[in-house]
């Protein structure tokens, strides 16, 4: 009976190591971006999968099939790989209010260092008064994205106050 349980516990186990690692093997290497409106300055946050963005920076065949401007050379150090990086972002994002061109005047690279996933922040500001219309577009590389666009209401609270938004 002590045999038993052992298999059966050994199987259970290797049942789980194999959900897990099917699991993982469907994992999406998605994006996802948020588009924030302010008064006068905009604000794109990204984040996504930086060893999978540099593979396919790094890669000849989607340079080939047009995914890429230019191949990331292999031998960059992590500096180096941000810089390319926040370039290719600077070049290729383009953004469009009320059908008129912005370009990005800042990027801005955090957590790559430290984990796989890294947020990534371009800012600009603009004179636009009543935003009605937002396009955006990203690079290939990046691959699929999910977008959403905030325009947030803001309100100033002293203290104790309740603030009220109707949407």
């Amino acid at each position: 009976m002590n045999l038993n349980s052992t298999i059966k516990q050994v199987i259970f186990s290797g049942f789980l190591l194999l959900i897990t690692n099917t699991s993982r093997a469907h994992t999406l290497n998605e994006t996802s971006a948020q588009v924030i409106l302010r008064d006068g300055q905009v604000e794109l946050k990204i984040i996504t999968d930086i060893p999978h963005l540099v593979s396919t920076l790094q890669s000849d065949q989607a340079w080939l099939l047009g995914d890429t401007d230019q191949v990331m050379p292999t031998n960059l150090n992590a500096s180096q790989q941000s810089a390319f990086i926040e370039n290719v972002l600077q070049q290729q994002v383009h953004l469009l209010i009320n059908a008129k061109a912005i370009s990005f005047e800042s990027v801005n690279i955090v957590g790559a260092k430290y984990s796989t996933n890294a947020d990534i922040s371009l800012q600009t500001k603009h004179a636009i008064t009543d935003v009605k219309e937002v396009a955006i577009s990203f690079p290939k590389s990046l691959g699929n994205v999910h977008v959403s666009v905030v325009k947030p209401r803001y309100r100033l609270l002293a203290a104790g106050e309740t603030a009220h938004v109707v949407l």
